[in-house]
């Protein structure tokens, strides 16, 4: 897993999946991240539950660690939607199995900012992912994305609305009490630690080289 942009600790954001809540249940548990898992119509939210993952620097941000995630293709079609450092950042997954994870990160005064390593979603790919009915959305999804105007979390409530997605309230700053909240394994969180200090001292020694 790489951190595609700087985390922060500041943040909300969601992922809806088409999977069951059992199905993104266990998901999550084998992620990461205490996640709450949240019912909703045609779809299911998965949330952080807390700020911080369970991992180490730099993967301790919980909304970054999220966002990055892979979505498994019994989840799919996906789409995460988070602001994050007055940014607008949208995740679209497919459903399929060899569709890959694309990104837009919008900014206020600017739109869509091209990041080099992250593949670029493009409006009919939102559709895509949502289901949409596309003569109706693709224009507006098209629209919302060149405005510069307004502020990362109105945008992302406005393509929630284009897209027909359940649950642009949990995009509130309160955090919900509805759903399962889901603890990711312990293991996993140790693999995964040991991975990340086993490349810091990799890195450590080719800089003394």
């Amino acid at each position: 897993m790489s951190v595609p942009w700087q985390s922060a600790r500041h943040g909300r954001g969601l992922l809806l999946v088409r999977g069951e809540p059992d199905q993104a249940a266990r998901w999550a548990a084998r992620g990461l991240v205490a996640a709450r898992v949240v019912p909703l119509a045609g779809w299911t939210a998965v949330l952080p539950a807390a700020d911080s993952s369970r991992a180490l620097p730099p993967y301790d941000d919980a909304l970054t660690v999220l966002a990055s995630r892979p979505v498994s293709h019994r989840l799919r079609s996906s789409l995460g939607l988070f602001a994050v450092d007055g940014r607008a950042v949208v995740t679209a997954h497919r459903g399929g199995w060899r569709t890959v994870q694309r990104w837009v990160v919008w900014q206020p005064g600017r739109g869509v900012v091209r990041t080099p390593r992250l593949r670029l979603a493009r409006p009919v790919d939102l559709v895509a992912a949502a289901r949409a009915e596309t003569r109706g959305a693709l224009p507006e999804v098209a629209e919302l994305l060149r405005d510069t105007r307004g502020d990362a979390v109105g945008l992302l409530a406005d393509l929630m609305a284009a897209l027909g997605l359940p649950g642009s309230a949990l995009l509130s700053g309160d955090r919900p009490t509805e759903g399962e909240v889901v603890e990711p394994g312990e293991r996993g969180i140790a693999r995964f630690n040991a991975l990340v200090l086993e490349d810091a001292r990799h890195r450590a020694e080719l800089e003394e080289d």
